[in-house]
């Protein structure tokens, strides 16, 4: 009934009730007629932009304005009125006047009501007629994280999103994927970067490049188009979901200028339990007993070197982690101003970020600017340009990147290095060595012997032109050209290590890409019925070059890598490496709606990808999706409890060729030094035949969805059931035997998996007061995928496994096939098998003999553990208090295992170790085994995989924000309109027993450790 009153009020005044602006009009008056007085003001939003044609009224009478086009405001009121301000998409406001003249306010944005339009494959659409499963981000909550990757900000925001940081190297960027895994790589540990969904910014698909490079606070919106229904408007692309990033437009009215600062800290979130002295000592005398309880206690001095015992008398000890670490410094500086009229909008930003991280040599630093500029050249001609510019500069000596084997120091040397070695010499220098033992490098030593640098300058222009052909009916041209600029430059002292030469290398990349789409859409509603067309047609294409450069001995150590073309070299050798491939597409989108409870969405795209060759270029991607929006219905029972009900349900096909590389049709080729001429590189035959049939890859995707929203959805969520069928995956398949010129493998159609799971989203306003609100967001998702076929079939044509990878039929890709490990054999305890044919020892692993024949065997193995999580999801509480606001995010992720590669072998006692509880006769513990010679933890060995599989499922403090905003009284007498400060923490904390690795996502000790920050910011609006 007060939808009814309210639309009727709205017609008699000349309104529409489907327009932009709502004016709320309240009946009513004040409790005491008071003298009146004239207040005038201004209303923005929270960032400073004016809002024109909100609605300013004292609350319960007709007394009432709309802001002009700079939102400002004059009304007479009584000194003790209270006023309500309105606007769509905002939270309605109230506030006392208690006599004032002067009154700005700052209206937040109202997130569920903004949902109501969402952006789609090239086009936006109103929320309840969407049919495919679309997630749209609340990209407040993501920019609260002080991250450079906007993707790892969306850690835990996502039912269905899994984003994985594997690395903490500043400026690098994270793996993730949208409902797990679609595809296979050619090995298993392709598997990650095969099923990374497609990036688009601003309707354009990215080829390439880090996340890291964009600036979070350019961002407007975000959507995960998730399943087939949606993203087959992307076709070739679509076929792992596609996240849609919008970036920020300006908005009418005098210029708004927004400075943002923050600084941090960063350090280890989580450390290996590395042994000290003592605990490496007992290791090196307990390895040399090797468990033999009759074995008599060797010498101190027989199993340290002359450094580590003349250290050892001396009482000092070298914690390496710790001369490595450092206090990581964060810094974020961001200036902004946009602003428009009538004629068009602009927005402009620059950014500077630096990241020290929390070990030595790994610096990044970050510039950018952006542009966002659009002119409304007439009525029916639109026209406009996004541009961004950036360069970023990171120290990358922590990697593990170099010539052969005395290449730039991997982080293993942290755990690895004797505790009693030596870090500086009597001359004051770092040590080449920690010990005399040559493999015991000092990482301080070569860390000042050696430069990785890399750095990439990125450039695009995205100008676009929409024309208003007809009525309902727009055309757009959307075009797009990229250059990339990448450089490495890579050098070692001759003092880096004994009797080596210097070496330099300069590797340069250049990266091209060029689009075009030529957009046609139609808008037409008659009656209750409504259409929505589109129609693409594009073209993309990317095109590199790539130069390298390597010399050794040349003429000055000073100029470092620099000394390639500059300085005499004793040798010198140079390669050049091109390649290009493009996609010309056409595709046609069919939306229908009927009363506003019956939507239907039909999708076409045809792709022709020259990754492929003659028939196979071409591929058909179709989809189609219903949507039911049951709470429209006549009939419908739900009323204010149940206010919402909308079930959805889509199929379509999407394709992939990412996966492979252009020309793979042909076979593959290696570099290879040309005589006599040596400083040359030429070109010899790979180890990859070509294959002329190789064909698309294809996914066959069905969604149920589900949405719903209790108490005029205060309650509101969705579920999602999903199946996937990818066939004709593209795999490597060998070839026995190979052939005479070498080829061992080929590319093959051959593959196919199943992918399925579950995703729950909930979204609760727990309490909403005037001056208190705490609001819920929960997410929950599982997937599961088999294989169906892999690259080699039986005599009869069964599909068979491939053991060499690890996969096997029926199972995840990511499932761990081992022996089952279950404790240490005791002294007295009578073995009642054999370990392949010998008896077992005490302090030997006891393993389960799963085929039960008495002897333990590579029969025995089984499926142990699965990389792939049972469940994951996240958890975000949002408390605001009058101008406080208090988010925290967690993330869960459980049911997964992981070989845990940090503890290496403790065969030998040569390196450090993880301190462990190992097996000893005087500690007859099941944990770990015995140490020394013939130990079963010997990385080679049989069972140290199946000893060291541990349990990686986490709980995480993802994200901490506190915030305080002023009020705006006190800045009313000032140039400002608005001042906040924050504190905000990311990766704060786990929750896991995984505990001996940097997180449960870092395997070994060559990943650069994950970092936990604190940064404190203050954004200032005038």
């Amino acid at each position: 009934m007060t939808k009814f009153l309210l639309a009727r009020l709205m017609k008699s005044v000349g309104l529409k009730t489907h327009s932009f602006l709502y004016l709320f009009l309240l009946v009513g008056t004040m409790v005491q007629a008071q003298n009146n007085i004239t207040i005038s003001g201004v209303v923005t939003d929270t960032q400073g932009a004016p809002i024109p044609g909100a609605t300013v009224i004292v609350q319960n009478t007709t007394n009432g304005t709309s802001t002009d086009f700079d939102g400002n405001y004059t009304l007479s009121v009584p000194s003790n009125a209270i006023l309500e301000i309105r606007y769509l998409g905002f939270i309605t406001q109230t506030i006392n006047v208690n006599g004032r003249t002067r009154i700005n306010i700052s209206m937040a944005e109202d997130t569920q009501m903004l949902e109501e339009v969402v952006v789609i494959g090239y086009g936006t659409m109103e929320r309840a007629n969407v049919t495919g499963a679309i997630t749209t981000v609340d990209v407040v909550e993501v920019q609260k994280a002080p991250v450079a990757n906007v993707v790892e900000s969306l850690r835990g925001q996502v039912a269905g999103l899994q984003v994985t940081r594997t690395s903490g190297q500043p400026g690098s960027a994270p793996t993730f994927k949208i409902r797990g895994n679609n595809s296979l790589g050619t090995d298993s540990s392709a598997l990650d970067g095969n099923n990374t969904p497609l990036i688009v910014v601003d309707g354009v698909p990215l080829t390439g490049g880090n996340m890291a490079e964009f600036n979070s606070d350019d961002i407007a919106s975000i959507n995960i188009l998730k399943d087939a229904g949606s993203a087959s408007i992307y076709g070739s692309s679509g076929a792992n979901g596609v996240v849609l990033i919008t970036t920020k437009s300006g908005t009418p009215g005098k210029p708004k200028v927004t400075i943002s600062s923050s600084t941090g800290f960063s350090d280890l979130v989580q450390t290996p339990n590395i042994m000290n002295g003592d605990e490496f000592l007992k290791f090196r005398l307990d390895a040399v007993k090797a468990g033999d309880p009759n074995a008599a206690n060797p010498a101190v001095a027989s199993v340290l070197d002359q450094i580590e015992l003349a250290n050892f008398l001396a009482g000092k000890e070298v914690d390496w982690l710790e001369q490595v670490t450092r206090n990581g410094l964060q810094n974020n500086l961001g200036l902004t101003v946009s602003g428009g009229s009538d004629l068009g909008t602009f927005y402009l930003n620059g950014n500077y970020l630096s990241d020290s991280g929390p070990l030595t040599a790994s610096d990044y630093k970050r510039y950018s600017i952006r542009f966002n500029g659009d002119i409304n050249v007439t009525d029916w001609l639109k026209i406009g340009a996004r541009v961004q510019m950036s360069k970023s500069f990171s120290d990358q000596r922590t990697r593990i990147v170099g010539f052969g084997n005395n290449g730039v120091p991997s982080l293993s040397a942290l755990v690895e290095s004797s505790p009693y070695g030596t870090l500086i010499d009597e001359e004051g220098n770092y040590t080449k060595f920690a010990t005399t033992d040559l493999f015991a490098v000092n990482p301080l030593h070569k860390f000042n012997e050696s430069k990785l640098d890399e750095n990439v300058t990125r450039s695009y222009i995205n100008p676009y032109v929409n024309i208003k052909l007809a009525k309902g009916l727009t055309y757009t041209m959307n075009s797009f050209a990229e250059q990339r600029n990448e450089f490495l430059g890579r050098f070692q002292s001759e003092n880096f290590t004994d009797g080596a030469d210097n070496l330099a290398q300069i590797r340069t990349r250049e990266t091209t890409t060029y689009l075009l789409d030529n957009i046609l859409n139609y808008k037409k509603t008659f009656g209750d019925h409504s259409l929505d067309a589109t129609l693409i047609y594009g073209v993309q294409q990317s095109e590199w070059t790539e130069k390298n450069d390597q010399a050794t001995k040349t003429a000055a150590d000073q100029l470092g890598y620099w000394g390639i073309g500059t300085a005499p070299s004793e040798t010198q050798t140079i390669s050049i490496n091109t390649s290009d491939w493009g996609k010309a597409y056409l595709a046609g989108r069919l939306g229908y709606n009927y009363d506003g409870r019956y939507s239907a969405t039909f999708t076409l795209r045809r792709d022709s990808s020259s990754r492929f060759v003659d028939d196979n270029r071409v591929g058909y991607f179709p989809s189609a999706s219903f949507a039911w929006n049951a709470q429209n219905e006549e009939w419908w029972f739900g009323g204010d409890v149940l206010n919402q009900f909308k079930v959805r349900l889509s199929y379509g096909e999407l394709g992939n060729d990412d996966k492979i590389n252009p020309f793979s049709y042909q076979a593959n080729t290696n570099p290879t030094l040309i005589p006599p001429d040596l400083n040359t590189t030429g070109l010899i035959p790979g180890d990859v035949a070509g294959n002329r049939n190789l064909k698309w890859e294809t996914s066959k995707q069905t969604n149920i969805g589900l949405d719903f929203g209790f108490f005029e959805n205060r309650l509101s969520g969705s579920v999602e059931v999903y199946n996937t069928k990818t066939e004709d995956v593209l795999l490597l398949r060998r070839i026995q035997p190979a052939l005479n010129n070498g080829y061992g493998r080929y590319p093959s159609n051959i593959g196919k998996t199943e992918n399925k799971g579950v995703e729950v989203s909930l979204r609760g306003a727990i309490f909403d007061t005037e001056d208190f609100s705490w609001n819920m967001t929960a997410n929950w998702a599982t997937n599961e995928t088999t294989i169906i076929r892999l690259n080699e079939v039986g005599p009869n044509g069964e599909p068979l496994d491939d053991i060499e990878n690890g996969w096997w039929i029926g199972q995840d890709p990511t499932e761990i096939f081992d022996y089952q490990y279950e404790g240490v054999w005791q002294i007295g305890e009578t073995p009642n098998i054999t370990t392949f044919g010998n008896t077992p020892q005490p302090g030997d692993p006891k393993l389960k003999d799963v085929n039960g024949d008495g002897n333990i065997d590579t029969n025995d193995r089984t499926f142990v553990g699965n990389q792939t999580p049972d469940w994951y999801g996240g958890l975000n509480n949002v408390f605001r208090y009058k101008g406080f606001e208090l988010s925290v995010l967690f993330e869960i992720v459980e049911g997964v295992s992981r070989l845990n590669d940090i503890y290496n072998t403790y065969a030998s006692a040569r390196q450090n170790r993880i301190a462990i509880n190992y097996w000893t006769p005087e500690n007859p513990t099941n944990d770990y085994p015995r140490v020394g010679d013939g130990s079963a933890m010997n990385v080679s060995g049989a069972f140290h995989n199946a000893i060291f599989l541990e349990d990686a499922s986490f709980i995480s403090l993802r994200n901490v924000s506190l915030s305080y905003s002023l009020p705006q009284i006190w800045l009313d007498r000032t140039f400002l309109n608005q001042v906040t400060l924050s504190l905000r923490g990311n990766n704060l904390k786990y929750w896991t027993d995984y505990k001996n690795a940097y997180s449960p996502e870092v395997t070994n000790t060559d990943q650069y450790p994950i970092s936990r920050t604190w940064a404190f910011g203050v954004k200032v609006a005038f």
